[in-house]
């Protein structure tokens, strides 16, 4: 056997091995934000709806316009801007549409407000059905006949035993 058999098969498989388990235990966890952004970036972007995924906020999405978004976000924290400040940025350019919590004004007052509008129609409907059969339970019966009551009377009557 050679002297350098088997050390020139293990020693590039170990290396390999290595440099594998180094690449995997360095990728981040994925509730953790890139190290070259700050939790503040994520705060704000969480707030702010992904352009092009849906039901994404652009903190969660990989789409290259929340990553873009996010990198505005830090410039503009950078630059001394407050939340205020960005998200106003991102209203001016996509609309209330952007924002995961609209402002309750226009049409989105409406939004918020239908579902309130909506139980109250709902509980008025459901108290005049209820004050109708009420009424209707408690009016004394005009169309009946005394002699068709008799006869309710007496079906309705137990029936007598016989000794």
């Amino acid at each position: 056997m050679r002297p350098w058999g088997k050390s020139a098969v293990i020693g590039p498989l170990l290396v390999i091995g290595c440099w594998l388990l180094a690449f995997v235990l360095a990728q981040p966890t994925p509730n953790t934000p890139p190290p070259d952004f700050s939790p503040r970036v994520f705060e704000i972007a969480r707030e702010l709806r992904c352009p092009v995924c849906q039901g994404e906020s652009a903190a969660e999405s990989n789409a290259g316009i929340a990553v873009e978004m996010r990198r505005i976000i830090a410039e503009q924290l950078a630059q001394g801007k407050s939340e205020a400040e960005i998200r106003a940025f991102f209203v001016e350019r996509y609309g209330d549409w952007i924002l995961y919590e609209p402002p309750a004004r226009g049409l989105t007052l409406w939004v918020w407000l239908s579902p309130l509008l909506g139980l109250g129609l709902l509980g008025f409907g459901l108290w005049r059905y209820l004050t109708r059969v009420g009424a209707q339970a408690k009016a004394p019966v005009a169309d009946v006949s005394d002699e068709e009551i008799a006869r309710l009377e007496a079906e309705l009557q137990p029936p007598e035993r016989q000794p």
